[in-house]
């Protein structure tokens, strides 16, 4: 044992100059363990630690080993402490409405856009209900699918309101956690036709900024449209400007079924390819002019142009949470090339996640966060291990060796990528795109060295009126991707659906691939044992027997193969969607949908297809669970209020009843 303690202490030591990368992992940790709290816990116990904390730093100021243990704890303070603050601000400034509330309202519009179905939504700030202000944002949605509202005008409407979402099932996404921290009050659907109104007071300077740029960007998808074709105008708004509402659901599921689904949402992949080729550009310029070659340092001014680029390319882009933090992450490796420090490092990468976390906690818990910093993380850590050795494999010139290199390099990285994401891939999506690599061969080439270059070229263009050519080359492109994506959708079992694998497997694996990726020393390879422990979780996943909403209208029952079946009736179609989506079941098709509503109405039984029986007043399954017609369900050998109480959606497994119901699961906070 006293041999294991000494290897322990000299591994660690050893990695003397790792440890500040573990800075961010342990602020994130922080912050994470905020999230999976069930009670808001009290902000007086909280600045108490901080405060003792502070005083025990500055008592054993002069105690290196004291002071060590001691920031990791102030680290972790800091976290917890950051997400709380941000949620008690939130909560000052959000006023949720009664449930179903009818009111009359009136705002000015900061967005417009649509949702899934077409039908134009609303996002209205400086609300008020006659003459009483409303807190925070409020997204309505009217019934139209075209409208000639924009951003900056005051309407008036009559809406019917509600809280936003809570989960469709137990370990479900929080929808109602991520409207509370985008400052959203409700959500909701118009009654009447929407007025425009005169304003009631003057624009502040950040409001005209504000709508002067949702403005351009408005222009800017229109001019799209007009020049090109609506599957190729679509997508190139996607990632010109953010605006996703042209893509068709065909296209979307062909993206997501081949692992290019990132390609349409603006994130780190499209900000550093743009801050890479405006600082491309200026070198290559500079480089042309003897004169300015000999005086200027080419890469610091670069460098300052291509933060300029990233800056406009983020505001046009719509600014949206996923494309602030691509742009603090290039910010972060621009502002190390101005201070002449290694622009990509482990280091760096870690820094860039801090200020992230710092400038929006919620941040953490966000899929494209953890993806993005996962892809990041993995590639260094493969490359500080085996960039030599592949450096010296691809040594010498040749017009052959470059293309080989380039490939290999593009299929390693993306192999990389691959393993780094498909835990969160999985656990989010409940998806593996199979031939992601095939996708990512084929278009990454098109992307960029056709896509992104002639997108700076039109945006830089546009304001000239010379962006016509560009935009037509870009389309090309985008038809180009389009088709790819499509043939390797078409591809059999390429996107995989599976269960999620549960929190705690997820969890193991983050902790195991960190460990691997940021020690440097043998004891990285202890890595491996959660991480395989991790890996191995996915076989504990369980399909539930029956999941059902508050109401007892929603309702699903496991038949006798395993897949989800959405008994018929008025309950929320989009919930039922989640269910199939999140269970990885099938629809049933029309003749099981006929002898459903014959079982369902009391006409037949098929127990071989689905161990319900129903009468005209209730329905059993399995013996276990009795509901009626009207909406409640009782559960045998459970007492407790699992329906309206517990948020309505309960397992049963096997042939006991074990049930967990959604507030079980997300506990008693602000944004519930």
């Amino acid at each position: 044992m006293r041999h294991f303690v000494e290897y322990v202490k000299e591994s660690f030591f050893a990695e003397r100059e790792r440890w500040v990368i573990w800075l961010s992992v342990i602020f994130g940790v922080g912050i994470g363990a905020y999230f999976g709290l069930k009670q808001e816990p009290s902000p007086w116990l909280t600045v108490i630690v901080v405060e003792i904390l502070l005083y025990l730093l500055y008592r054993w100021r002069y105690l290196p080993a004291r002071m060590l243990v001691l920031t990791v704890f102030f680290t972790l303070a800091l976290g917890f402490s950051s997400i709380q603050l941000q949620a008690l601000y939130q909560t000052k400034h959000i006023q949720n409405p009664q449930e179903n509330e009818i009111t009359y309202l009136k705002g000015r519009i900061l967005e417009v856009d649509k949702n899934a179905k077409g039908k134009v939504r609303l996002l209205l700030t400086d609300v008020a209900d006659f003459d009483n202000p409303r807190k925070g944002l409020f997204r309505v949605t009217l019934t139209s699918k075209k409208s000639s509202l924009r951003e900056g005008q005051c309407v008036e409407m009559v809406a019917t309101l509600m809280h936003p979402s809570m989960p469709a099932l137990p370990d479900g996404y929080q929808f109602d956690r991520k409207a509370f921290f985008e400052n959203i009050s409700a959500v909701g659907y118009a009654n009447s036709s929407v007025f425009v109104i005169d304003r009631e007071r003057e624009l502040s300077l950040k409001d005209k900024i504000a709508y002067a740029v949702n403005y351009v960007r408005s222009r800017i998808v229109a001019r799209i449209n007009r020049i090109l074709p609506p599957d190729e105008a679509g997508m190139t708004a996607a990632i010109v400007a953010g605006d996703r509402d042209g893509i068709s659901e065909e296209i979307t599921e062909n993206y997501r079924n081949s692992g290019l689904a990132h390609f349409i949402s603006i994130s780190g992949l499209h900000m550093s390819m743009v801050a890479a080729m405006a600082f491309f550009f200026v070198r290559l310029l500079i480089a042309l002019v003897p004169y300015w070659a000999l005086r200027c340092d080419s890469k610091k001014i670069a460098a300052v142009f291509a933060i300029i680029m990233s800056f406009v390319y983020l505001l046009i882009s719509g600014a949206e949470i996923p494309a602030q933090r691509a742009f603090i992450t290039t910010l972060v490796v621009l502002i190390g090339v101005m201070c002449s420090r290694r622009a990509i490092s482990m280091r760096m990468v870690s820094f860039a996640a801090l200020v992230v976390l710092i400038v929006s906690p919620y941040a953490l818990i966000s899929a494209s966060f953890q993806m993005s910093f996962a892809a990041v993380v993995v590639l260094i850590a493969f490359y500080e291990r085996y960039a030599a050795a592949i450096h010296r494999f691809f040594a010498g010139k040749g017009f052959l060796k470059i293309v080989t290199a380039y490939f290999i390099g593009l299929m390693l990285s993306d192999l990389m990528a691959s393993l780094a994401t498909l835990p969160f891939s999985i656990y989010h999506f409940n998806q593996v795109a199979v031939y992601t690599t095939l996708a990512n061969l084929l278009a990454g080439p098109v992307i960029g060295f056709v896509i992104m270059p002639f997108v700076l070229a039109a945006l830089f263009l546009m304001p000239l009126g010379l962006d016509v050519l560009p935009l037509k080359i870009v389309g090309l492109g985008i038809g180009l991707v389009n088709d790819i994506t499509a043939y390797v959708a078409g591809l059999p079992n390429a996107g995989y659906h599976v269960l999620s694998m549960p929190f705690w497997g997820l969890l193991l694996m983050v902790v195991g691939g960190l460990w691997i990726c940021i020690w440097q020393e043998k004891w990285r390879r202890w890595g491996m044992f959660p991480l395989i422990i991790g890996i191995l979780s996915i076989f504990t996943a369980q399909k539930p027997d029956m999941l059902y909403d508050a109401t007892g209208r929603a309702i699903a029952v496991q038949d006798n193969a395993g897949n989800m079946v959405v008994m018929p009736g008025r309950g929320n179609r989009w919930i039922k969607n989640i269910w199939l989506e999140k269970t990885v079941s099938l629809p049933i098709d029309k003749a099981e949908v006929r002898d459903l509503k014959k079982i369902y109405a009391g006409e037949m039984t098929d127990l071989n297809w689905l161990a319900l029986q129903c009468s005209q007043e209730e329905c059993v399954y399995k013996d276990v669970v009795r509901w009626n017609k009207t909406g409640e369900v009782s559960i045998n050998g459970c007492q407790r209020d699992t329906q309206k109480d517990g948020g309505g959606a309960v397992f049963i497994r096997g042939g006991k009843a074990k049930v967990k119901t959604v507030r079980e699961s997300v506990g008693h906070r602000p944004w519930n």
